[in-house]
């Protein structure tokens, strides 16, 4: 069973249908929600959401309408959650039916700690009009040794390991949040998500694959709304920096991310690092 996790930020409009897309499906135990200082309609619609499922829904929280960021309100909903193994789901975002039963063999293989998958992508209405296909669709072309093909290859062999690493080091090909099941222990291990706006989500993909094997499932797991207020469409000049700022400290932090020639050339073609 699973818990899903659902920070809570000016999305009252899409409440409803992320929401139902998780509670849906039969491996879901619970689905926690925090509001974090919503200004919208958002903490009516929780109230509403709450008293129509019941206890399988249980919102958290001190009730003050503060906003302390998705990185600490992620940590908050990990720390509530019953169940070992979790499931972020963004607010705007919603979740593809069968996404647990599809992923769960990649979770039961006790290979992993940490899994993600191919995205399809809509737009503020729902309506579905592309894909994410991981490393599949780059932000930017991978260098050479990048798009080295293993796409036959196990998740769990070495090879497979060592170019995800290294493809995970050049982009964010994760590219959310919504986009990552992981268990209570491995967030605990990592210390949590640190305190980043723009790149929480990678900074803690990129840990968890140096922490050990990673799984990446071939079929849609998420469908991640694309709107006129996504964090992502801020500022790029912001963004840059901050990446720039999380790879330092993560280089400090993590040993021996440019051991091998991949990871290097990874890091050398990551288009954020140049331009910072």
């Amino acid at each position: 069973m699973f818990s899903v996790l659902i920070p809570v930020f000016n999305h009252a409009r899409f409440l409803r249908q992320a929401v139902d897309s998780a509670i849906r499906d039969p491996l879901v135990g619970e689905v926690v929600m925090i509001d974090d200082g919503s200004q919208d309609d958002s903490p009516r619609v929780i109230r509403d959401l709450a008293r129509a499922y019941g206890p399988r829904l249980r919102p958290i929280g001190d009730g003050q309408n503060r906003n302390r960021g998705a990185h600490a309100r992620l940590n908050e909903l990990v720390d509530a959650a019953r169940y070992e193994w979790v499931a972020v789901l963004n607010s705007d975002d919603a979740f593809i039916p069968s996404r647990f039963t599809v992923a769960r063999p990649l979770l039961a293989s006790g290979r992993t700690q940490f899994v993600s998958g191919h995205m399809l992508i809509m737009d503020a209405n729902g309506t579905v009009f592309g894909h994410k296909r991981g490393w599949r669709d780059p932000e930017y072309p991978f260098p050479k040794n990048l798009q080295l093909n293993v796409e036959s290859a196990h998740w769990h062999d070495t090879a497979w390991q060592e170019v995800f690493r290294g493809r995970l080091l050049n982009q964010n090909f994760i590219a959310t949040t919504s986009n990552m099941m992981f268990t209570k222990q491995l967030h605990a291990r990592l210390g949590g998500f640190r305190d980043y706006r723009y790149c929480h989500d990678w900074d803690f993909a990129l840990r968890a694959a140096f922490d050990g094997d990673v799984g990446w499932c071939r079929q849609p797991l998420t469908l991640y709304r694309i709107h006129g207020s996504n964090t992502i469409s801020e500022a790029k000049e912001r963004i840059r920096a901050e990446v720039s700022r999380m790879f330092e400290r993560f280089s400090d932090d993590v040993h021996g991310i440019e051991a091998t020639p991949i990871s290097r050339t990874g890091l050398a073609a990551n288009r954020y690092l140049q331009a910072a």
